[in-house]
């Protein structure tokens, strides 16, 4: 065998070897500038409110914020016009109009935008004992009223606004009203659970947004 020929064995491994780095390398280069997806890397936007004393949580979006709320400051704000949410002390005006007591208030939360304004806030959720377990039908009939003033306290007015509309929240049934000549248009949403009466008014989309992923937590 010639010397040369023996060499050719030698060049073409040298040359795979070569190939075969290069390929590599290559594939590592190619790897280090993939891009990143920005799924991965975004920060979430949202928000959770948990409440363990009224027995639920809800998301909202970062842009929101969800403070608790009372019948004290409920009535307090009722001195400057630029946070009015009623006219006086509403347990003592409703006991007054209707000679009885309203439904006792076990709790409030309301998620506020960047104005802080109550009037056309997105979500509020009010809380009362429901002792004797009555119906939603049953509850509106006594205290349709309390604690949202609807402007017209007239008994068609009362039947025009009923919560008649059939709902479900966080699997639960649920009656809803809208109050159309109220700012923003508000739906009014019934539910009973518990012997717990569970009022929310929900303004736009983003008040419907927040309530989809309502749940209870008890």
């Amino acid at each position: 065998m010639q010397k040369g020929s023996a060499l050719i064995p030698i060049v073409l491994a040298g040359l795979l070897i070569i190939l075969i780095g290069f390929y590599l390398y290559s594939t590592n280069k190619a790897t280090d500038k993939a891009p990143v997806s920005p799924v991965a890397t975004q920060k979430s936007d949202i928000n959770l409110y948990s409440n363990s004393k009224l027995g639920f949580k809800f998301e909202y979006s970062k842009d929101l914020t969800a403070v608790e709320d009372s019948e004290d400051s409920f009535n307090q704000r009722n001195a400057g016009s630029a946070s009015k949410r009623g006219n006086g002390d509403f347990r003592k005006n409703f006991s007054g109009y209707v000679q009885y007591e309203p439904g006792k208030f076990l709790g409030a939360v309301v998620v506020l935008d960047s104005t802080k304004s109550f009037g056309k806030n997105p979500l509020s959720i009010w809380v009362f004992d429901n002792p004797n377990d009555l119906s939603i039908d049953v509850w509106y009939g006594n205290y349709w009223y309390y604690p949202f003033v609807w402007g017209d306290f007239t008994y068609n007015g009362k039947i025009k606004i009923a919560p008649i509309d059939e709902a479900t929240v966080s699997g639960k049934p649920a009656k809803t009203g809208i109050v159309d000549y109220q700012p923003g248009s508000p739906k009014f949403v019934y539910l009973s659970k518990d012997k717990k009466m569970y009022l929310f008014r929900v303004i736009g989309e983003q008040g419907n947004k927040i309530l989809s992923t309502f749940k209870f937590t008890q």
